[in-house]
């Protein structure tokens, strides 16, 4: 609902008639679902493009080799001629933006450009060794080509990509096929050529056109619905003339709502659609496809000309069946393509804005019986809250809005009505006469068909909030259709074909494996060395395994105050390795913890505070182990070999900087900035003050995080010992503390997979042998997080029956 401290009055001169429009002002900058659209479908080049580049050598070099054959018959030089003139045109196409930004005084998207092609271009230096290593050599040879035209770098393609994913949203249609043309040109031609196998740089065109979709949905594109001017005027054209319109503050999902009043006095309600509506309509519908099962959902219509017309048909065909609803006035097409359905205004309030003492018996009985036509007619609605159903002005119902309606509906469909409408009047007048006067109405049959599908995922976003304000509301609905009925209560509906956390589990479980993958060709040497291991090694790796949970507990212990019971955190931390294994990047822990403090008597913001500084401390002291390793390590290994190089941290600085110059040149970032993490950093510096007020508590603190570090270290030098040795404690805990650590930021459970990789990749660096390498990364893997899984479930199972989480 749009607020009204937000509506500007303004007056129109439409054939030299003034028309009063009422509307916010129009934003130059806004978000709208076309850009998750994008994004999405960008990710999904991203990965074809990353699947062609890294696997498909071989077919790549093949598919070259049959078009050289087949443009033998082609002049060489008109090839030539006609890439350097299509590479030399895209070149120009950033400069040429960077003017017209500059004569249009555009300094913001000019901004936005610039950040942008620093961003990609950063990404793609960091990546240009790793393409360069995988990019196939081509199969024909050039020669006598200068290394301008030849050697295009796919930080180039990539920045161009997306610069112009960001400035087209402000060109015209015409500019931008264009320039996108000679952008997607470049690569078929690099084929015809013979240049390469331009794999490469169709990666670096997904990757670009990524980026620019990201920041496009960070920053905003231009309004892409038409304005309260655009439709009044292209109302004009169709034969409505207006002599005022407002924006309607009512709930119109799926259009842009406004109240109207024609020359003649007639009061109207329009409903706008636009490319916005169109894509949120995508969007909802592929959601609910992957989502569920079983629900009803047709597949998107071909255009938003088509969604309008059937909302219009099924509104003329209910109204003709009988049914009390707003007549339609007409459908109109605007100039911008977007869409206008025009209904005459009914004078009344939709049910979720009047007060519950409004909403009586006999009322509802009135809309049941409006419900009970629409069975006989087989229209089902669809969306049967109370935002649909109004209270008429001559006190009779009426149901509005058939934008999901369908004709001909099924059984399932209808029944579906009947679920909605039943659950979102139990939220006003209570579960027993909700279901009382749908069966007045209906009867038992109607009523108990309805009884499976009474779960939230048949529910609408709506009524299902207003069920969550009666907790059990629900489960009494249920129970009271099956008295009322007399019937055997039947199981739910199966309406979920996926669970989001099973994908996620599959998504993290893909990534693992590969990452794993590549150390499997190991294997023979690994079993070698697992039959000569010493395993007494494997006590003290169990111990140190152990010792890390008693240094967390000592340190989260001492994050508040008054210190908590050592024992009872240890089962905390203990606890946390169970949960931490179902989510990525320690979220589980970080949750667990702080649900433990708040049962301990601590304020929700003292005990974000007090993790906030766990972190903070165990950060500082990891990072001080580091300096001490790589000092002491200084002789016996070459610590440069974990630094990246320095053009390297050049890019990261840039876009480093780049983000911060973002935050706080743009100002909803910068107002999110200061709402969400100011205020969090303010309290943990508050609860750190506090603590350098007592020595003791960060002496504990220090202390407990350094048992913890140096546990891990103690754990994978122990692995390391039990095949055999060979390399020095210090190097193991530069590996440890430079390598690893990073690697457990990756967004798999624990790190799995990235853990592993970077742990053996390190230790190969300071000079331990592959075969001694992976088993003991293995066997450290095993103590440190498979084995806690068991004892950490146990710990969890207790703080649960002893209610201190």
């Amino acid at each position: 609902m749009t607020p009204p401290d937000e509506l500007v009055e303004r007056t129109l001169l439409v054939d030299d008639r003034p028309v009063k429009v009422t509307a916010p002002n129009s934003s130059e900058w806004e978000r709208g679902p076309g850009d998750i659209i994008r994004v999405i479908v960008a990710v999904v080049a991203a990965l074809v493009a990353f699947v062609a580049f890294d696997f498909a050598k071989n077919t790549a070099i093949g598919f070259e080799e049959d078009i050289a054959a087949a443009i033998q018959s082609i002049p060489r030089f008109f090839i030539i001629a006609l890439y350097g003139v299509i590479v030399v045109l895209a070149g120009l196409v950033g400069p040429c933006v960077v003017v017209w930004l500059i004569v249009k005084r555009n300094w913001r998207l000019l901004g936005l450009y610039f950040i942008t092609t620093t961003i990609t271009t950063g990404t793609f230096l960091l990546l240009q060794d790793w393409i360069e290593e995988r990019a196939p050599e081509p199969a024909q040879s050039v020669h006598n080509l200068p290394d301008w035209f030849t050697d295009l770098q796919p930080a180039w393609i990539a920045a161009l990509a997306a610069a112009l994913v960001v400035s087209t949203p402000w060109m015209s249609r015409r500019w931008r096929r264009l320039a996108w043309l000679l952008l997607a040109l470049i690569v078929p031609m690099r084929f015809l050529l013979g240049v390469d196998v331009p794999t490469g740089l169709l990666f670096a065109l997904a990757g670009g056109w990524l980026i620019g979709s990201l920041v496009v949905l960070a920053a905003g594109a231009p309004q892409r619905n038409p304005s309260a001017e655009g439709v009044v005027r292209g109302l004009e054209e169709a034969g409505v003339q207006l002599a005022s319109m407002k924006r309607a503050g009512v709930d119109a999902r799926g259009s842009t709502p406004y109240f109207a009043v024609d020359t003649d006095g007639n009061g109207l309600f329009i409903k706008v659609l636009g490319a916005d509506e169109r894509d949120a309509d995508l969007l909802f519908r592929v959601y609910r496809w992957f989502r569920l099962s079983g629900i009803g959902d047709e597949r998107p219509f071909s255009s938003l000309r088509r969604t309008v017309e059937h909302e219009a048909l099924v509104s003329m065909t209910a109204q003709r069946s009988s049914l009390v609803t707003p007549p339609v006035r007409a459908v109109v097409e605007l100039p911008d393509r977007s869409m206008a359905l025009v209904y005459q205004r009914i004078d009344g309030h939709s049910l979720d804005e009047v007060p519950d003492e409004q909403i009586t018996p006999p009322l509802l009985t009135g809309v049941w019986h409006e419900v009970q036509e629409l069975r006989t007619a087989r229209i089902a609605h669809r969306d049967l809250r109370l935002a649909n159903v109004f209270d008429t002005a001559d006190g009779r119902p009426m149901l509005i809005d058939f934008g999901f309606g369908e004709i001909s509906a099924s059984t399932t469909l209808l029944d579906q009505d009947v679920c909605e409408l039943l659950c979102s009047t139990a939220t006003v007048v209570g579960a027993q006469q909700a279901v009382s006067l749908a069966i007045s109405a209906l009867g038992s049959e109607a009523v108990a068909r309805a009884t499976p599908r009474i779960q939230p995922l048949a529910l609408s976003g709506a009524t299902q909030s207003a069920m969550k304000h009666n907790k059990g509301l629900l489960d009494e609905v249920r129970e009271q259709v099956v008295t009322q009925t007399g019937v055997e209560a039947p199981p739910l509906a199966k309406l979920q074909r996926i669970r989001p956390r099973t994908l996620v589990m599959t998504a993290l479980l893909f990534f693992a494996v590969w990452f794993l993958i590549p150390q499997f060709t190991e294997l023979p040497r690994i079993m070698v060395q697992i039959r000569d291991a010493d395993w007494k090694w494997a006590i003290p790796v169990l111990i140190f395994s152990m010792l890390t949970y008693v240094g967390a507990a000592l340190s989260l212990s001492s994050s508040v105050s008054p210190r908590l019971s050592v024992r009872a955190t240890t089962w905390v931390t203990l606890a946390g390795s169970f949960v931490n294994r179902v989510a990525p990047a320690k979220i589980g822990a970080v949750a667990l913890n702080l649900r433990y403090l708040q049962k301990q008597g601590f304020e929700t913001a003292v005990a974000g505070a007090s993790i906030g500084l766990y972190q903070l401390v165990g950060t500082l002291t990891h990072l001080t182990l580091l300096l001490i390793f790589g000092l002491i390590a200084q002789n016996t290994v070459s610590i440069t070999e974990f630094l990246p190089k320095g053009t390297i941290l050049l890019v990261v600085a840039a876009v480093i900087l780049t983000a911060i110059g973002v935050v706080v040149g743009v100002p909803k970032l910068r107002r999110m900035f200061e709402a969400m993490v100011r205020p969090q950093l303010a309290k943990v510096m508050v609860s750190l003050k506090d603590l350098l007020r007592h020595p003791i508590r960060l002496l504990v603190m220090v202390v407990g995080s350094a048992i913890l570090t140096l546990s891990y270290i103690g754990a994978l030098w122990a692995s390391i010992q039990a095949f055999g040795g060979g390399v020095p404690l210090a190097g193991i805990a530069v590996v440890f503390l430079g390598g690893a650590s990073l690697a457990a930021a990756a967004p798999t459970p624990g790190g799995i997979g990235a853990v592993e990789a970077a742990l053996i990749a390190g230790l190969a660096a300071i000079g331990l042998p592959t075969a001694v390498a992976v088993p003991a990364v293995f066997l450290y893997r095993l103590a440190t997080f498979w084995v806690p899984i068991l004892p950490g479930w146990l710990g969890f199972r207790v703080l649960q029956r002893r209610s201190e989480i």
